[in-house]
């Protein structure tokens, strides 16, 4: 089929539905989308809770647990020893599919009984001591995290793989000793650092590779002691460090508004799509047609994807790797043929299912893990299934749900409990003209004992008793970013902050993540062309530093990128940005 521009029935902005989509489809024997990328992914993390956390017991041990469910849900929460055990039957919920009723309604009832995990990861099974985690697995001594494996000692970061010694980052890969960076690949003691690559000892900085002590630098490659990309000699560099006293939150505050400045000044790469053949997003690498994808690797004849990896034909997934043929689920790793699925992980063939990971043939299953020809959790022979499944499908197109994930109806939570508010930030006003549920913050019952502004300014000036202090949030609840309004500092924190010698936070967890989501750049890609016009950008802030190929004529290049044409940065295509890097 050839491309169509269609609107989306959500937000109702045109998208485009290329000619090798239609391929994908038909092989997943699935109708083409009728919403946008964008609302499709939002719809998807409607269906994740991953920083509302509540105290209350479980439902089979009657321990007391930390859950992503308050007690007022309907359906029973298991802590995560007693949800993976073997202790009880998922099939106990079955019950026959009334060809009267719409599936979505029998599947809400299913879930609304099918007890539920209190917090997914793997705390205790294959992870020790970080339950305090969300989508998290494989990894030790963990806390307050997102999305990740096979990390140690990481703190209060989002999407790590591979981490150790990590506090107060987000996108990270085989890294270790780093405090507040974001998206960076093999780096090693750094702090403030986005997009940087194979670094070390390295401060506020933008998109270096290989580089060592180096401060407040952007686009540098392979340099060794650079201020503000300027060269200095090894005894230079470490006196002039030292007068910029980053250790002081003051200074270190006055500083990154200096980087701000100067790094607008300075080209930037249209997007980072690196080593990646007829690809398009953000920050992908070894990529192979790879459309509208952001932090990915390894991908492969793959659209509309963020946080995935080694993942081969998968449309619309999130924080998912080494998958193959999958389309529009949350968390798909290692799955095969699934399609509208919710945390059902090293799964084959499986549809419409949430939480039933190692299932296989399983359509409408909830909590079912290690399921097989099951539909709404009910055991059926190979042959009944298939032809119950047939006519499932068939009863969904007629009823206009086939195709479609989840509605919100379906998932437990307020949209400001979801990371949907992160992505997607609404207001509480904005989420329920939109038809969305809104929770009022809860009262606390701790007693602010230290205000934020009474921190002292370096981590030597803090004595091990600010372990006992409850620190109120700069923020105080008076922002859009799930304040907490409080936070207290733990020993493994502290103990950090002190080998990297960096202040303490005055922000809450919560509300220092959302401030490092800015790094992430816009989901949304911009036809644009090159802001190169002969010997400098076409604002005159930067001179080039070298002769372009286009030479005195302004560049003609053109690319999608997450920057619009209004934006402030300076952006410049692959050639021109690498004659200046490289």
């Amino acid at each position: 089929m050839n491309t169509e521009n269609r609107q989306c029935q959500n937000c109702r902005k045109d998208f485009v539905i290329e000619s090798d989509d239609f391929s994908f489809y038909e092989k997943m024997k699935v109708p083409p989308p009728t919403w946008c990328p964008n609302c499709r992914f939002q719809q998807r993390l409607l269906f994740r809770n991953e920083r509302n956390y509540y105290r209350r017991d479980c439902d089979f041990c009657k321990q007391q647990i930390i859950a992503t469910y308050p007690a007022s849900v309907p359906f029973p929460v298991y802590c995560v020893k007693c949800w993976w055990s073997d202790n009880w039957d998922a099939y106990s919920y079955g019950r026959d599919f009334d060809f009267s009723r719409p599936f979505f309604e029998q599947f809400h009832e299913l879930m609304n009984v099918a007890p539920v995990i209190a917090i997914m990861n793997d705390d205790s099974i294959a992870s020790v001591n970080s339950g305090y985690t969300y989508d998290w697995f494989y990894s030790k001594n963990c806390y307050g995290d997102v999305c990740g494996w096979y990390s140690e000692n990481v703190l209060y970061s989002y999407h790590i793989e591979y981490g150790k010694d990590i506090i107060d980052s987000m996108h990270i890969r085989e890294s270790e000793l780093i405090y507040e960076c974001s998206i960076c690949f093999k780096v090693s003691k750094c702090a403030y650092c986005v997009n940087c690559r194979e670094c070390q000892e390295c401060y506020i900085s933008y998109d270096l590779q290989g580089c060592l002590n180096c401060t407040m630098c952007v686009g540098l490659r392979n340099k060794q002691y650079c201020i503000l990309n300027k060269q200095y000699t090894k005894e230079e560099y470490f006196k002039k460090l030292k007068e910029l006293n980053l250790a002081d939150r003051v200074s270190l505050e006055k500083h990154i508004a200096e980087f701000k400045e100067f790094i607008l000044k300075n080209p930037r790469r249209y997007a980072y799509v690196l080593k990646s053949v007829n690809s398009t997003g953000n920050f992908i690498i070894n990529c192979k047609n790879a459309k509208q994808t952001y932090f990915g690797e390894g991908i492969e004849n793959s659209v509309s994807n963020i946080i995935v990896s080694d993942v081969k034909e998968v449309h619309d997934c999130n924080m998912t790797g080494q998958a193959e043929l999958c389309y529009n689920c949350n968390v798909a790793d290692h799955g095969y043929m699934n399609s509208f699925n919710s945390f059902c992980f090293k799964s084959r063939y499986v549809e419409y299912s949430h939480l039933s990971p190692l299932a296989e043939k399983c359509f409408g299953s909830a909590s079912l893990k290690k399921g097989s020809y099951s539909i709404l959790n009910k055991k059926y022979s190979k042959e009944d299934y298939e032809e119950l499944r047939t006519k499932i499908i068939e009863h969904m197109h007629k009823g206009g749900e086939y195709g479609k994930f989840f509605p919100y109806a379906l998932s437990p939570f307020a949209y400001n409990e979801t990371a949907a508010q992160e992505w997607f930030p609404l207001t509480q006003e904005a989420a329920v003209a939109q038809g969305y549920r809104w929770k009022e913050q809860e009262g606390r019952n701790y007693q602010i004992t230290k205000k934020a502004a009474e921190l002292p300014t370096t981590i030597e000036k803090v004595g091990d008793d600010i372990l006992q202090d409850v620190i109120e949030c700069s923020h105080n609840g008076k922002c859009n970013e799930v304040c907490t309004t409080a936070f207290r500092i733990t020993m493994a924190e502290l103990q950090l902050h002190r080998k990297l010698n960096m202040p303490l936070p005055q922000l809450c967890p919560n509300c220092r993540h959302y401030s490092r989501t800015k790094n992430r750049g816009s989901l949304l890609l911009h036809h644009r062309q090159c802001n190169c016009v002969g010997e400098k950008s076409s604002n005159e802030l930067y001179t080039n530093l070298t002769s372009h190929y286009h030479k005195e004529a302004p560049c003609n290049n053109t690319f999608e990128t997450p920057f619009s044409s209004d934006a402030p940065e300076i952006v410049y295509c692959e050639q021109c940005y690498n004659a200046e890097v490289a």
